[in-house]
């Protein structure tokens, strides 16, 4: 959809808004273990269609987060786009990784990570974080908030080219497993 739609004029673009209903892909399509669902469930009922929100009309065309930005991973998920894994044409597209990271967090009162990898892999391969960013081996990561603030980890794209650190809701983004329901043995107890 937002290929057909670079070009049109307002109106056409309106029409084309109200009048169309994206394919919408489900958790099964990526797997369905609990707490995917629930976070599957959180982005795909996180962003609204809000139109007149962008001085860009293509962009205005797709849902938006609570802030009013663009919600791309809503945009993937509610099928609005498709995104290609590489410019090269002749590159096999491989359906995004269903792989899910527990992180802990070091802050007793902070909900721990849910890092799933499917949401990355609708727009990057394997070799863009791992080895350079993230040693893929459980525990070799020493992943701290302040470095993620500091552009390292996660912040080599967010706060840059992904959804920024602020506003505070912007924390459950990833934030989203309580104390005590992760499934996993956690230390901070």
């Amino acid at each position: 959809m937002f290929l057909a739609v670079s070009g049109c004029s307002r109106e056409q673009l309106d029409s084309i808004i109200m009048n169309t209903e994206p394919k919408k892909q489900g958790p099964e399509e990526f797997g369905g273990a609990n707490y995917y669902d629930k976070f599957f469930n959180e982005v795909s009922n996180r962003s609204s269609m809000t139109k007149g929100t962008s001085n860009i009309i293509a962009l205005d065309a797709l849902p938006k987060d609570p802030q009013g930005l663009t919600d791309w991973t809503g945009a993937v998920v509610k099928g609005f786009i498709n995104p290609k894994s590489s410019l090269d044409p002749n590159v096999v597209d491989e359906p995004p990784l269903n792989l899910n990271i527990f992180i802990e967090a070091k802050v007793p009162l902070m909900a721990n990570v849910l890092f799933p990898h499917s949401i990355h892999t609708y727009w990057l391969s394997c070799n863009n974080c791992h080895p350079k960013i993230f040693i893929p081996e459980a525990g070799a990561n020493p992943i701290s908030m302040d470095e993620i603030f500091k552009g390292e980890w996660c912040g080599r794209c967010h706060g840059k080219v992904a959804f920024t650190f602020w506003p505070r809701s912007n924390c459950t983004r990833c934030h989203i497993i309580l104390k005590g329901e992760s499934l996993e043995k956690e230390r901070w107890r």
